[in-house]
């Protein structure tokens, strides 16, 4: 068989959503783009269930029983929406505060308070908040807000959280150089 021969359809369906399981939400949307079959395979709740189920399990159960619940890669999507415009609300704020070229400690505390109201989880933060693009003191409030207000364990998760904020203290202190 030559490299022209792979196809997805020479991948037996369980395979395939076992492959599409294992991924991030962020390439399995990749995934999507590929072709109609993986678009078919993307848009399959046994995919977004357990996603869903894994960011936001004190609202999965809740949701299940709304007699509107329509699916969960729809919820997933529309609730990941939802904590972006959250979470960009909390960046424009503290790049706001930042404004001065400093921030306050009683800005920094609100900003956190700010995640903790909106009900902000691990994964939310990761996503939204621990970006190298983003200002070194927004990764820095993630990381406050995972470890004092989440208690997230120093475990593998959070060397991302970590890995987000050096990348961003190499950049400063580059600049600094």
């Amino acid at each position: 068989m030559n490299e022209s021969d792979y196809t997805y359809s020479s991948i037996p369906n369980d395979v395939a959503l076992k492959i599409a399981s294992s991924l991030a939400v962020t390439d399995l949307s990749c995934l999507s783009c590929c072709s109609r079959v993986w678009r078919d395979l993307w848009g399959s709740d046994c995919l977004w269930e357990p996603l869903f189920k894994q960011r936001w399990p004190l609202l999965y159960e809740d949701v299940l029983k709304d007699p509107d619940f329509k699916g969960c890669r729809g919820f997933y999507i529309k609730q990941h929406k939802e904590m972006k415009d959250q979470a960009d609300s909390v960046i424009k704020f503290v790049e706001k505060c930042l404004q001065s070229e400093s921030i306050q400690v009683n800005d920094y505390l609100k900003a956190i308070e700010c995640l903790k109201l909106m009900g902000f989880g691990f994964k939310d933060v990761q996503m939204l908040l621990l970006k190298p693009k983003l200002n070194v003191l927004l990764n820095l409030v993630g990381l406050h807000y995972c470890l004092n207000i989440l208690k997230v364990p120093v475990t593998f998760h959070v060397l991302c959280i970590f890995h987000a904020f050096f990348s961003c203290m190499l950049v400063l202190f580059t600049l600094w150089n």
